[in-house]
This record gives structure tokens, C-alpha cells and sequence, in this order.
């Protein structure tokens, strides 16, 4: 079983006896060659010349390219010791004679690799080690799945015994007068009569002429003259039989001991059989109650097990034998399958190395993965290696409670954590017991979501840096990359930028990645996958790519976070939510519950009243018709808009008085700031450009919040929300993604930590912020650690078109910003004054005079759901114009439960014809609310087909409007009903969607 290879390959004490070392031996050797003194490296060219450990020197010389190799056997990998790769053309060949003419013994310690890719394309003969000329010499060669003896004119190999790829074996050929014998691990496997006595003695390592190498890792090789001719296998082999047998039982208990520390667990269930129970409701119309939980299959020698995570909606899947490795992740819906092929947990660069956390190798074939294979495949000598695991409730990733109308949400989101724990490898024994890693999966109930990430506690005296960190690493099947939707709470304008986007940026040549992050989830091409089929180039661009298989979530740059003796490390979240469709509409509906879920203060609504002004009079006034019709949110908008980190006397009591008279309203209120991105603070504070050595930054100056100003702005904007009472953070210039080159500042190192401990600060603002109940709309998308909002859609200028263009263009706005975003996560505003003109053909000023247009505007929004602002200097300006805003204010909470809810996307609006809004709620009493505008000239009446599947309306629907027109329609067999609209020029209607008795 090869539960043992890994466990006894790393983990046994170094109190053990030496298998490998002089002692043993009756005989000193001629010549000794260790090549795994040279460190636990994997894959560094090996040296030009090897020099033996003991005997003449007699050096060797490389041929091709042998690699260091992180393995060793038993407790010399403990010692930091590693060996030598041989595959292909790599190998050594002595410079001179060894010296082994006459009676001799030749031993190595060997391993038929068992990792990635190690024996696709094997010629059917491989060479490990040789003595003599190709022609009259010995050699132990790899043929087949068995190790085999060559002797002089043979043309096969006589059998030795059975490769088996990732254990250490020891072998040694015994030539003694004109017998030849071979010991595998101690026991004679092979006696033959010697043809021939060696015409040469030199030495060959891995390949000999056209022979290749083994595709094998060779941890020493020995030559030893037996004195006249006697030979004793109990004093002259350097093995250890009884220490093996040892390390073999440890190996088997502690190996016993996580898996019934496992099948221990209450908290786990421990079946027979794992099955797949899946829910047979749609998650997106059905509210699913069925917990998480995790599943415990352990084989009937207790040595190895299967885990199961699962909600009912999908599925993931783990093996407990060398290691622990992901084998499944299945969407139970559809019963997709995720994954073709094992890969790490995780990965962390520590210092300068990398890390693979958890994982097994020896995969045949990496298109697919059978059952079968599991039981063979090792772990990576490198690898942190698996200890066990424990249960945990969902923890808040920031303070929340249910505020501003927000839609109810379990905070914390129900369902399951699991936290897998590793140790570090042998290959670093002063880490032992000392550095843990733990791998934190997070599954919630009735959503098709995972979420992970790592932990790092450093229990050494010395600091350790986490260069780098792979949070996952999915080795994904071709036909679903498609439908799983990847992001993290590491999201921030330059971390999600793209040189294609939208955004405009301006760039000087090719970008750094800390410019162009292109999100933490990158597609690349597998490395280890030599199967998928290649297309020609237009098939390439028709399929996406396909063969950017490998996904893997990790940082456009750093952490380079400096983990000091004691202290913890916590990565960034990923989250990945497997899609049951291509439909774009159901998967951006999976994406926007998704967010519901997971960020439940999107769903705060408050409606806002705008103002540019620090006039009492002017304010007061505001104020009081805003308290008048209804509306819940005062923003002091730009300019000049409120400086947070002043606190004189005049100025806080400015603002303490409006705020204490906007909550006599029920008004809650903020103000505009641009507070970091585009505005520096002073050289000594402010980001430095990595190419210059000065002051400078993409968005503008930047003040680095990774500086000291950190320390004197962010205490005093909390004193200032203190005294003043103000509940919300109106800041235009969030942490976007500067970097900062300084290495002078008080809170990083340098550029490469730059961007990670700036998003940290931000964070930790942003979490203060909940933890205060105060509403944060900012834009960019912090939503996963408590933004409420960003804009629906950004482009300056539109500001200044007129109300009739701006119009259309909002509800454009609104069609493509709620794909991905609920209606109350995008703010919208209605101009009643122009933003930076004062043209009267951009403003609604007098109010009275331009009343339909106010209305139109006033409705659409509304209708939408979204965050809106209604911005000016009044809200009304006669009796007419009050009783129309209050008209429509008053409908809006009355049924803002559905416009608040998520938008069906029937058509993009141009102008041409009637456009449509569609919002969808299937779990409460209003289950659709369906909006039509007629943007022309002329009255259109038509009939629409009007989609109710995610209404959840059965059978037929109660539809009513604003005339008290109500009628019953029956639901088609694909659930649409056909309806008869008419609208006149310029024109709108709504319509209430409920369940029909």
C-alpha cells in the first residue's frame, strides 16, 4: 500500500538506526558516492563533477542534466538530505578506473519515480547504474514494472523483482569468483553463474550510450572489494532489515491513528458507502434547508479513507492515503465532474522555495482520473504532509447586522467548515512540529459555493517570508470550465484590471501584473498534461482556449509578507461556485445569489437626496422636504463634500448639527471625500513609483495607506464620525491598487508587499465600518468585505447630456450593470441641476416646468431598484411636483421588496421599441414585478412573451397594474405567459406578478 511511501520516506525519527550509512559494513568501500548531501533542492541542476564521500578520489562527470531532488530514504530526508534525478540522457560516468576488478559488491539506493508525468513515453530498457563496458560489464536496469539484472552478452534483463514507483528500494549485485548475485532489500532475489570477469571497471550512473535513464531518483551508489573472495549479506550490505520493518509499523500507526482520529470525530459521519444524495429543487426557485456535512469512508485496514463535503448541491472529495489530495468536485444537479487530475491543495513560496501542500503524484493520465489509480499515486517529498482535520461553524468574515431595508440573511451564512492540517516536510526538521499550514474549506447551505483559503502559524524563533501562495490549484476537465465561476475577496480595480477592459486606463508599454491583475484566478496550461488534443488556430479562439486548464488562484504580486516567530498568517478568500448551464441569464442570477449570500449588505436600500452645499439654510432645507416625502439618505456630494480627518471645533459642529437634524427625520447622512486614489498627502507619505524612485502612481498621486498617515488620518476620521454622528462612507478613491516602491514606510517592506498590506488596511476600514452599522458605497468592489455599493455604470460625461438622453442611457446603465450586480449594489443618480455645467438643458430646473421628464426619471429609477440619488439643491418645488415625488416614493417602499429584487434581462433598451424590466423574487408574496417603457414618439401596444420561471409562480399568475387592471394568465409549458401592452409616447407601465389562487 503506499500510505507507507510518504510516511516512512519523511516522518520517521531520526533515533532510528542508519540503513544507509559505513557502519553497517563489514568492508570499506572503494569508492562511495552520496549525492543527497548536496540538500533537499528539487529540481537544480545536479553538479558537473561528482566527488565520492569516500574511498580514491575518483570523480564523475555529468552527462545531460540529473536534477536535485527533495526525496531521500527514511531519516535522511529528516536530515535535509535529497538525491539525484535520472531521466532521459541524464547520467554520470567515471574519469578513471573504480577499482572493482576481482570480487566486489555494488550497491545503490534507489527509486522508480512516481510523480507527474515520470513514466509517460518509457522506453521499454532503461539504465540505473553499470560497471564495466556495455559489452562485458553488469549493470541493474528498469525494464517493464520490474527491476532486472544485465549481464555480459544478455540481450534481456533477468528479473530482479517489481518496480514500485515512489518506495525506496536497495539493491545490490554481488560478483564473487563466477557467480553473480542480486539482494532486493536485503533478500537474495537473483543468483546466476558470472559469464565473464570485467574487461574495464568504469562506473556509469543513469544512461549508458542509447540506453536512457530510469526516470528515477539514486540516493547514493557504493563499490566495495570483498576481501578473498567471502562475502556475508548480515555485515557487508548496508541495509537494515529490522530497521525497516520498524519504520514500516510506525509508518502503519500513524497513518492508523489520523484515520481513526477521523472515524473518531462526532461531528463526522462515518458511512460505508459514499453516496450522493442530491437535492432534486432548484436552488434559484426553491429555498434548500438541507445542511452540510462531511462523510467518512475508511478502507477496511483503517489505512487509507475517502471524505466526502457536501450540501446536496455539490460535492467534494478527498483521499486520505500518502497524502490528502482532491479527487472530485461534482456539481450534484447535473452531475458534472470538476476535476481530471490530482493536483496540491495549496502552494506557498516560503523564503525562495515552493511548497506543495497536501497532493499526490504518479498519475498516469492527466485528461481523466480513475479510482483505481489512487491507491499507487505518492506525495511530493516537498510537500507539507497531512495531520488531520477539525470541524468548525462558518465564522463572520465581517461584522453585520440586518440594516437600511436590507432583504434577511443568516449571518453568518449556515453551513460546514473544514480545516485540514499539515506539517512540514522532513526536508526541513527544524520546522517540525514548530510550522503548520492549515487548508480552510468552507461550504454554505443551499448554495453551490465553496470557499477557501490558508492559514500560517509560524511556531519557530525565526521569521519566515510568504513570498507567494496559491490558495487553489484545480486541475479542471475542458467542458466545465465554462461554468465554474472563480473570484476572491482580493478584488480591487488594479488586482481585477485587464488591458481589454472597459476602464480607461492609460498605460505606458506592456503593464506589470500589479497593474493588469486580471483578477486572482488565471488560467493556464497545465504543464503536466501532455494528452489534450491541440486544435487548429481558429478552433482555438471558436473553443476559448480550452486547454488553459489549470486554474489556480493566487496574488498579481506578493504577499511578501514577513511572518514574524508566534504570529499567524491568514491569505486572501477564494470562492468558486459551480454553475448547472451555460444560460448566461441563470448563471449571472447564480452569481448576483451568490452575493446575496455571501455579502448580504448589498441589499441595503436607501433612498438619497444629493447636495453640493455647507449652507445651514440651504441644507436644513433639504433636509426637511427630504423628510417630507420619504427619502432616507443625505449625501454632501462633490464639491466641496466633507474632509473627514478635520476636526476643529466650527467644522465638527457644523456637521453634528445637520446630522443630529437629519436623524430627527429619520434621515441617516455622509459625505463625498476623495481620500486616497488620486490624491497625494506628501512626499514622505505618498506611493512611489517602482520605475522612477519618486512620487508618483497610476491613478495620479496616491497616498500610500501603507504609510505613516495611516496612523494619524484614519484615528481622526473615527473621532470625526464620533463627534459628528455621521453613518456613512462616501469615499471616491479607495485603495484601487497603487503600489508604493518606498522601502521607507511604516507599514511594508517594499513593493512587493505593497499592494497586500494597502488592501489589508482598506479592509480593515471596511470591516470598522460594519462593525459601526454604517452604510459604505464606494466604487470599486470591496463587496466580499462590506462595500454596499458601486456604480451601476461610470462615464463622466453622461452627467452632461440632457434628462431625455440620460434616460435611455440609465436604463441601458441598468441592463448591463445587473448582470452581475442585485439592483441595490449599483448607484444611479437623477440630475435635477447639471454636474459640472450650469447649461439648463442638462438640469429638470424649475421642477414645475419639466414635470413628465422628472417623472420618467423619478419612476425609472425606482422601478429599477437601484441605489439612487436624486441630486439638487430642492426636491420639489410646488405642490404638483411634491404630491408626484411623494406619489412614487410611497410605491417604492411599498413594493420594494421585488424592485429591489434580482433583474431578468429581456432585451438591451434602443429606443426603437418597448424595453423591459423584469424583477424576480420566487421566495416572497410579490413574486414579479415587470416594468415597460415606450421611448418613442408614437404608441406602441403589442404582445411580449414574459418569462415567470424564476418567479416560482405555478400554473397560472395574478397580474395587476397601476389602473387596478387585473387579470389571470395561464403559464405556457416553458413558463411564459404572453401579455398585451400598450403604452403611449414617451410613456411607462408596471405590473404586479403574483400566484394565482
Amino acid at each position: 500500500m503506499n500510505y507507507r511511501k510518504g510516511l516512512m520516506n519523511t516522518l520517521l525519527p531520526a533515533a532510528f538506526t542508519v540503513m544507509t550509512g559505513n557502519a553497517l559494513g563489514q568492508q570499506a568501500p572503494v569508492v562511495y558516492y552520496n549525492m543527497g548531501r548536496a540538500g533537499a533542492v528539487t529540481y537544480a541542476t545536479a553538479p558537473d563533477t561528482l566527488w565520492q564521500a569516500a574511498g580514491t578520489r575518483l570523480p564523475l562527470k555529468r552527462r545531460g542534466q540529473p536534477l536535485f531532488f527533495a526525496d531521500a530514504p527514511a531519516e535522511k530526508k529528516l536530515s535535509g538530505e535529497g538525491a539525484v534525478l535520472f531521466q532521459d540522457n541524464a547520467g554520470y560516468v567515471s574519469l578513471g578506473t573504480a577499482g572493482a576488478k576481482g570480487d566486489f559488491v555494488l550497491e545503490v539506493w534507489l527509486q522508480a519515480n512516481a510523480r507527474q508525468g515520470a513514466a509517460d513515453r518509457l522506453p521499454a530498457k532503461t539504465s540505473v547504474v553499470h560497471i564495466g563496458s556495455q559489452a562485458k560489464g553488469y549493470g541493474i536496469s528498469r525494464e517493464g514494472g520490474e527491476w532486472a539484472l544485465r549481464t555480459p552478452g544478455s540481450v534481456a534483463g533477468t528479473p530482479i523483482g517489481k518496480v514500485m514507483p515512489g518506495e525506496w528500494a536497495h539493491i545490490a549485485l554481488v560478483s564473487t569468483g563466477k557467480n553473480v548475485s542480486v539482494y532486493l532489500n536485503g533478500k537474495k532475489s537473483l543468483d546466476v553463474p558470472g559469464t565473464t570477469a570485467l574487461d574495464s571497471d568504469s562506473l556509469f550512473l543513469g544512461a549508458i550510450g542509447r540506453t536512457p535513464a530510469f526516470s528515477g531518483l539514486l540516493y547514493d551508489a557504493r563499490l566495495t572489494k570483498l576481501a578473498n573472495g567471502k562475502f556475508n549479506p548480515a555485515k557487508d550490505l548496508h541495509y537494515n532489515q529490522q530497521t525497516v520493518a520498524r519504520n514500516k509499523q510506525l509508518a502503519d500507526s500513524r497513518q492508523k491513528a489520523i484515520i481513526a482520529a477521523i472515524v473518531a470525530n462526532k461531528k463526522v459521519n462515518t458511512v460505508d458507502v459514499l453516496t450522493e444524495n442530491a437535492v432534486q429543487q432548484d436552488w434559484l426557485v426553491t429555498k434548500i434547508n438541507r445542511p452540510s456535512a462531511l462523510s467518512f469512508r475508511q478502507s477496511p485496514d483503517g489505512l487509507t479513507g475517502k471524505l466526502q463535503l457536501s450540501n446536496g448541491l455539490i460535492s467534494r472529495e478527498f483521499y486520505i492515503g500518502d497524502n490528502l489530495a482532491g479527487v472530485s468536485f461534482r456539481n450534484l444537479a447535473n452531475g458534472a465532474q470538476y476535476l481530471r487530475a490530482v493536483k496540491p491543495e495549496a502552494r506557498i513560496k516560503l523564503d525562495s522555495t515552493w511548497y506543495d501542500i497536501g497532493g499526490l503524484s504518479g498519475q498516469p493520465e492527466k485528461s481523466y482520473l480513475l479510482e483505481s489509480w489512487l491507491k499507487d499515486m505518492v506525495t511530493e517529498p516537498s510537500a507539507f504532509q497531512f495531520t488531520g482535520l477539525e470541524l468548525r461553524q462558518p465564522q463572520a468574515r465581517y461584522p453585520w447586522q440586518q440594516k437600511y431595508n436590507a432583504a434577511h440573511a443568516d449571518w453568518p451564512p449556515k453551513g460546514l467548515q473544514v480545516v485540514m492540517h499539515y506539517e512540514a516536510p522532513g526536508s526541513k526538521p527544524e520546522w517540525k512540529n514548530n510550522f503548520k499550514v492549515s487548508v480552510h474549506y468552507e461550504i454554505y447551505d443551499g448554495i453551490p459555493v465553496l470557499a477557501k483559503w490558508m492559514t500560517i502559524r509560524n511556531g519557530t524563533g525565526k521569521p519566515v517570508l510568504v513570498a507567494e501562495t496559491e490558495c487553489e490549484v484545480l486541475a479542471v476537465c475542458q467542458d466545465q470550465e465554462k461554468r465554474l465561476h472563480v473570484e476572491s475577496d482580493y478584488s480591487f480595480a488594479l488586482a481585477n484590471a485587464d488591458r481589454r477592459g472597459s476602464a480607461l486606463m492609460h498605460y505606458k508599454g506592456e503593464p506589470p501584473a500589479y497593474h493588469v491583475g486580471g483578477s486572482t484566478t488565471s488560467w493556464q496550461v497545465d504543464r503536466d498534461y501532455h494528452t489534450w488534443a491541440s486544435h487548429n488556430q481558429a478552433e482555438d479562439k471558436f473553443l476559448d482556449f480550452p486547454h488553459h486548464s489549470l486554474l489556480v488562484s493566487k496574488l498579481p504580486m506578493g504577499p511578501a509578507d514577513m511572518l514574524a516567530p508566534k504570529d499567524t498568517f491568514t491569505s486572501f478568500t477564494t470562492f468558486e461556485m459551480l454553475h448547472d448551464s451555460d444560460d448566461r441569464e441563470r448563471q449571472s442570477l447564480a452569481h448576483r445569489r451568490f452575493y446575496r449570500t455571501l455579502a448580504p449588505q448589498v441589499t441595503e436600500s436607501l433612498l438619497t437626496g444629493g447636495i453640493t452645499s455647507h449652507d445651514r439654510a440651504e441644507l436644513k432645507h433639504f433636509i426637511t422636504q427630504m423628510g417630507e416625502l420619504g427619502f432616507e439618505r443625505l449625501d454632501i456630494m462633490a464639491w466641496p463634500g466633507i474632509s473627514h480627518d478635520r476636526l476643529d471645533t466650527g467644522y465638527v459642529a457644523l456637521w453634528k448639527e445637520i446630522a443630529a437634524f437629519a436623524k430627527e427625520k429619520g434621515i441617516v447622512m455622509g459625505g463625498y471625500e476623495l481620500q486616497v486614489a488620486s490624491r497625494g498627502r506628501g512626499k514622505e507619505v505618498d506611493c512611489v513609483d517602482p520605475e522612477s524612485g519618486k512620487p508618483g502612481s497610476l491613478f495620479g498621486q496616491s497616498v500610500c495607506i501603507a504609510s505613516g498617515w495611516k496612523d494619524t488620518y484614519y484615528p481622526n476620521m473615527w473621532k470625526f464620525y464620533d463627534r459628528t454622528g455621521l453613518m456613512t462612507y462616501n469615499m471616491d478613491g479607495p485603495y484601487h491598487g497603487d503600489v508604493c516602491a518606498a522601502t521607507t514606510h511604516a507599514h511594508h517592506s517594499g513593493l512587493e508587499d505593497s499592494q497586500w498590506k494597502q488592501w489589508k488596511t482598506q479592509v480593515e476600514v471596511l470591516h470598522e465600518l460594519q462593525r459601526r452599522n454604517m452604510y459604505v458605497p464606494i466604487p470599486d468592489w470591496y463587496f466580499l468585505n462590506g462595500q454596499s455599493s458601486t456604480g451601476m455604470g461610470y462615464r463622466e460625461a453622461s452627467a452632461n447630456l440632457t434628462p431625455q438622453q440620460q434616460l435611455l442611457l440609465g436604463r441601458q446603465y441598468i441592463y448591463d450593470g445587473t448582470w452581475h450586480k442585485t439592483p441595490t449594489m449599483g448607484w444611479l443618480g437623477l440630475q435635477l441641476v447639471g454636474f459640472y455645467t450650469n447649461d439648463p438643458r442638462v438640469g429638470l430646473e424649475p421642477l414645475s416646468q419639466n414635470l413628465h421628464r422628472y417623472e420618467t426619471g423619478l419612476f425609472q429609477h425606482l422601478a429599477s431598484g437601484c441605489q439612487f440619488t436624486v441630486r439638487g439643491k430642492r426636491l420639489y418645488d410646488t405642490p404638483e411636483t411634491k404630491a408626484m415625488v411623494s406619489k412614487w416614493v410611497n410605491w417604492f417602499k411599498l413594493y420594494r421588496d421585488i424592485l429591489t429584487a434580482d433583474i431578468i434581462h429581456l432585451g438591451r433598451p434602443d429606443g426603437r421599441d418597448i424595453d423591459l424590466m423584469l424583477h424576480v423574487n420566487p421566495s416572497a408574496g410579490n413574486k414579479g414585478m415587470l416594468v415597460a417603457f415606450n421611448p418613442t414618439d408614437r404608441a406602441i401596444t403589442k404582445t411580449v412573451r414574459v418569462p415567470l420561471y424564476y418567479t416560482g409562480v405555478k400554473g397560472k399568475a395574478a397580474i395587476s397594474n397601476g389602473n387596478e387592471d387585473r387579470m389571470t394568465l395561464a403559464l405556457n409549458n416553458d413558463a411564459t405567459v404572453e401579455m398585451q401592452l400598450s403604452l403611449p409616447a414617451g410613456g411607462f407601465g408596471w405590473y404586479l406578478i403574483r400566484q394565482a389562487e
